[in-house]
């Protein structure tokens, strides 16, 4: 799940590097998803996902065939790759989903994995507000069984899905998609009361250069 967006931000810094079109935030915002997919992957081998060797041969090989389609199909159409991406979203909350319902008993007898505390209850938690649709520190999940893990990841898919739905808006529109970290910095004064304290006193220092520099020259 995490190769559409590493398709997204490369084809993103492959424009920005030949002068074509910059769009920080929403590469900003792209690297945020795949981090987050990152850890997805990362959770399911602590648990032995990728135990067997055929597993690790077949990903590996459908993940370079399927970047390189995500790529085209990004090159071609960003609205139709998003599309894309929210269906793929809405299929894993889905099937995460079903998983948490139908095993729910069993999964609250086990601990996390240490990558899945690490992850959404850390110190930092910058990028996992990023990817989402919402202010940041308003979404903090326990993360106390493996219930908790697998709930936290078929939510964070809804979160993913809210966010693709916000970049085919951005194709249709133009309002940008932006990281939830620069939309609150909005809402807020961007010169603190200490910046202004400062600013005044360059002023008058700027002031009484002046002063003296017409003084001189009279």
């Amino acid at each position: 799940a995490r190769i559409p967006y590493f398709a997204y931000v490369s084809v993103l810094h492959l424009y920005e590097s030949l002068g074509w079109w910059r769009a920080t935030e929403l590469r900003k915002v792209h690297a945020a998803e795949d981090y987050n997919e990152l850890h997805h992957l990362l959770i399911l081998e602590a648990l032995g996902g990728n135990a067997r060797w055929s597993d690790r041969f077949l990903g590996y090989h459908v993940a370079f065939l399927y970047y390189w389609a995500v790529v085209a199909t990004y090159v071609f159409s960003p609205k139709i790759a998003y599309n894309f991406m929210e269906l793929l979203e809405a299929h894993a909350v889905d099937t995460y989903s079903t998983f948490v319902k139908t095993n729910r008993a069993q999964l609250a007898k086990f601990p996390p994995p240490k990558v899945a505390r690490s992850y959404y209850t850390g110190a930092d938690l910058y990028m996992f507000d990023d990817f989402q649709q919402k202010p940041p520190g308003s979404r903090r999940p326990p993360c106390d069984s493996l219930l908790d893990v697998f709930t936290n990841i078929a939510e964070d898919e809804g979160e993913h899905v809210k966010t693709m739905r916000a970049a085919q808006a951005y194709c249709d529109s133009g309002r940008a998609i932006v990281s939830p970290h620069l939309e609150a910095a909005r809402q807020v004064p961007i010169v603190s009361i200490a910046e202004a304290e400062k600013r005044a006193k360059w002023k008058e220092w700027a002031a009484e250069v002046n002063d003296d520099e017409n003084a001189a020259f009279f």
